[in-house]
């Protein structure tokens, strides 16, 4: 999926901050193919030229990474032409590739992007490495993103690949975040515009995963690991901090926080016929995780995640109508509750696309979209979207009545292989957003 550049309402006076995944799940897991999210309060040169340099990078790394087999192969026809004739091969001629092999390496693996940590942090930086070895059995990972505001978030992990007939695999992951200015309006679907705060967020993440995949249609995963939190007043000066404006009872854990230890499995049915830009096929995974608070059982609760999404093709595959549909649902006893940094929020380049990132927030959500796309030209989709989806206090509140809405359209920019920019206009009764992201598969 495409974690968007947000260029927000000229009537809006701030911009947001991306929120770290709860789960901690790090942005460099995979080392070839990186998603970029973007924002800015209003469009200026400065960010127009960062867009267009950034579009311009990833189409030129998307041609250099087509293997160069054709050339490569005339040269050794050659060569075995030449030692026919009993004569030397001569020196093949210096090339970018050969020339610049450092050159070349650091540009296969660093991102450029500006506000690449979310929204509202100017021009950004980031990376990911991945080593092999054994024969591909052993994988080192490295990853880091770096922003203005002092938005980072780095991570390194050590995966063992294939010790079983079903591509069993197990991870050690270990990674640490910091969002300085993180937005919250307050709790629950009837929120106020009006009560905009920013607070600081900052993870540490400790995990321990073993999966296996069958076949690529179905994958299976179990984790166990520890989240150390730290929650404290947002480093946005124009906004109140969350701990000025609300309380522990709109804001549980504002006031205390605790470390967790998190455990969970998750299965996943795919059946698209391209993941990386489906035009038929289902996806569905589940995802059940508990949250153990380690100093205050308060805190403590389980949660389940559900995610499916359909691609209805006609017309040769040129048009698609997507489906998507996503809940996350907080189970726990009546005198515990979940901290309001933990909770799942609606608003994003994904949900709820008029309104702004994490608009909403409460103990659970569901949000579903209705899109539909069309190719207008090589490699160029258009796309209409409907997207609705409310946040409400207990499980058994969910219900299909009385959801946020949002319209709008969009752009995808496209290769053989994926969908690598992505623009969306989003329309609610608050205003405009406008969603720009880059991904580059290498």
């Amino acid at each position: 999926m495409l974690h968007p550049l947000a260029f927000r309402n000229p009537n809006r006076r701030n911009h947001h901050a991306e929120k770290l995944d709860s789960t901690g799940t790090s942005p460099g897991t995979c080392c070839f193919r990186r998603v970029v999210t973007v924002g800015a309060r209003e469009i200026s040169l400065k960010s127009l030229m960062w867009v267009v340099f950034t579009i311009v990078l990833t189409r030129e790394i998307s041609a250099q990474s087509i293997d160069p087999e054709p050339t490569e192969r005339l040269d050794e026809i050659q060569a075995q032409r030449l030692e026919k004739l009993g004569s030397v091969a001569p020196d093949p001629p210096a090339t970018t590739q050969n020339s610049f092999p450092l050159a070349r390496y650091l540009l296969r693996h660093l991102n450029f992007s500006v506000n690449g940590l979310g929204t509202g942090h100017g021009p950004a930086i980031g990376s990911a490495f991945q080593w092999y070895r054994d024969a591909d059995r052993v994988s080192l990972n490295v990853w880091g993103n770096v922003a203005i505001h002092e938005f980072y978030t780095v991570g390194t992990g050590l995966e063992l690949r294939r010790f079983s007939k079903h591509d069993g695999r197990i991870a050690l992951e270990a990674s640490h975040s910091d969002a300085p200015q993180l937005d919250y309006y307050g709790p629950g679907p009837n929120s106020s515009v009006h009560n905009h705060t920013n607070f600081r967020r900052e993870d540490t993440l400790f995990s321990l995963k073993a999966s296996l995949r069958e076949n690529r249609h179905f994958g299976q995963e179990c984790r166990l690991g520890g989240l150390l939190l730290h929650v404290g007043p947002g480093t946005n000066d124009d906004l109140p901090t969350t701990q000025s404006v609300f309380g522990p009872i709109e804001a549980p854990g504002i006031d205390m926080q605790t470390n967790y230890l998190i455990g969970g499995c998750s299965a996943e049915v795919d059946w698209r016929d391209v993941p990386t830009d489906p035009h038929k096929g289902t996806y569905a995974t589940a995802n059940y995780n508990r949250y153990q608070a380690e100093a205050l059982d308060e805190f403590s609760f389980n949660r389940l995640s559900i995610a499916a999404e359909q691609y209805i093709p006609f017309f040769n595959r040129k048009r698609v109508i997507a489906l998507r549909g996503v809940t996350e649902l907080s189970y726990h006893g009546r005198d515990q509750v979940v901290p309001f940094y933990l909770q799942p929020t609606l608003g994003s380049d994904m949900e709820l696309r008029g309104y702004p990132r994490y608009r909403f927030y409460d103990e659970n959500s569901l949000a579903l979209t209705v899109e539909y796309r069309w190719e207008i030209g090589a490699g160029l989709d258009m796309a209409v979207f409907n997207d609705s989806g409310n946040v409400f206090r207990r499980p058994g509140q969910i219900s299909l009545h009385e959801m946020k809405n949002s319209v709008g359209f969009g752009l995808r920019l496209k290769n053989q292989r994926n969908m690598f920019v992505r623009l969306d206009v989003g329309f609610s009764r608050e205003g405009f957003q406008v969603w720009l992201k880059f991904a580059t598969q290498l």
